[in-house]
């Protein structure tokens, strides 16, 4: 959703909607499928599925469970809005995760780019490998400015 304008008003069903079957989708594939997606969400697979196709909302606290499967799933939701999900606290246990696959994403992206163009699909592939990495970075930069602040 970057680039996308804030929007000034209340989105409509359908544009809140679509969004969230996006993030929706990530979380489906963190869980490892839609049923075992379901199963996390305590909700049936017919009803994540209509959730997915646009066809009916979750209530918010189903909405919100999906950030227990993936952090960035309602992430193009708040884009709409101009906004993102950070963790409120950087896990120090987690920066040499961090490490590597922010190593890992840097080598996938010198291979994509190697013929020194990047395309439609290199840009799919390395959204996914960036996406659930900026909140972690974010939130390093958001305990050192409180810190700071402090």
């Amino acid at each position: 959703m970057s680039g996308a304008s804030v929007q000034k008003r209340p989105a409509g069903k359908s544009q809140v909607s679509d969004a969230f079957a996006s993030g929706l989708s990530r979380a489906v594939t963190a869980a490892g499928g839609k049923g075992a997606c379901a199963d996390r969400l305590e909700v049936e697979p017919k009803t994540l599925g209509r959730w997915m196709a646009g066809d009916t909302m979750p209530e918010l606290h189903l909405a919100a469970g999906a950030l227990a499967i993936d952090k960035t799933a309602l992430n193009d939701v708040l884009a709409i809005y101009g906004l993102t999900a950070t963790p409120k606290v950087a896990d120090a246990a987690n920066d040499m995760a961090l490490v590597g696959a922010l190593s890992n994403s840097v080598t996938e992206f010198l291979r994509l780019i190697a013929d020194g163009k990047r395309c439609h699909i290199d840009t799919a592939v390395l959204a996914t490998l960036f996406r659930p990495l900026i909140p972690q970075m974010q939130s390093i930069v958001d305990e050192h400015d409180k810190r700071v602040a402090a």
